[in-house]
């Protein structure tokens, strides 16, 4: 992973909002505690730091997920035109984490509810 990676704007601007984005409308859902079954974060409390990962994606490297007791990776897709581009990445397997209106897939869903 690369948190050093050369940005460019506008389209960095927009990567790494939309991931943020993503995060945030994921952590709403916990907080909240509407979540389709029990998702975790681990955090270190000090600032973002994004990161490009050798696949392309971007992740926050000093946030860490957990779907029950499965530490799983949140990332999105580098420039992609979706309005909500989170991959929940599990054993070499990506699951769609939200649809464009930002509501959990079935996809996510199923996933979760099999660990």
């Amino acid at each position: 992973m690369n948190k050093d990676y050369t940005r460019v704007a506008p389209r960095d601007f927009f990567n790494e909002s939309k991931l943020l984005k993503c995060l945030g409308q994921l952590t709403l859902a916990m907080h909240d505690r509407k979540t389709p079954f029990q998702i975790g974060m681990i955090e270190d409390n000090g600032p973002f730091q994004i990161a490009l990962m050798d696949d392309g994606h971007l992740t926050v490297i000093n946030r860490e997920f957990k779907v029950k007791k499965e530490f799983v990776i949140m990332k999105t897709v580098y420039n992609s035109k979706s309005n909500y581009p989170l991959l929940c990445e599990h054993n070499y397997c990506e699951y769609v984490v939200f649809d464009d209106h930002g509501n959990f897939t079935e996809e996510f869903i199923e996933f979760g509810k099999g660990l």
